[in-house]
């Protein structure tokens, strides 16, 4: 027979974004969503620059279309 206990859990939650690139929040629209941005995570592995680390960012729309201006090859679009 199995005996359970209940426990509170806490878990993080998301309260805003912040522009890795700009400094500036991401805003939360009418519905209380966070604005269209990008988020990317990257662990890096063996002989890299950053060898085991794990990297989070985030970018806003408007530094996002700065940034590809400058990409030598386009992102792809579907």
């Amino acid at each position: 027979m199995r005996i359970f206990m209940e426990r509170d859990v806490t878990e993080p939650q998301i309260t805003g974004v912040r522009c890795n690139l700009c400094g500036k929040d991401v805003n939360k629209n009418a519905l209380g969503y966070l604005e269209d941005h990008i988020s990317l995570s990257k662990t890096w592995g063996y002989h890299s620059p950053y060898d085991g680390e794990a990297h989070d960012i985030d970018i806003c729309v408007a530094c996002y279309k700065d940034l590809v201006q400058r990409f030598e090859i386009p992102p792809s679009i579907a």
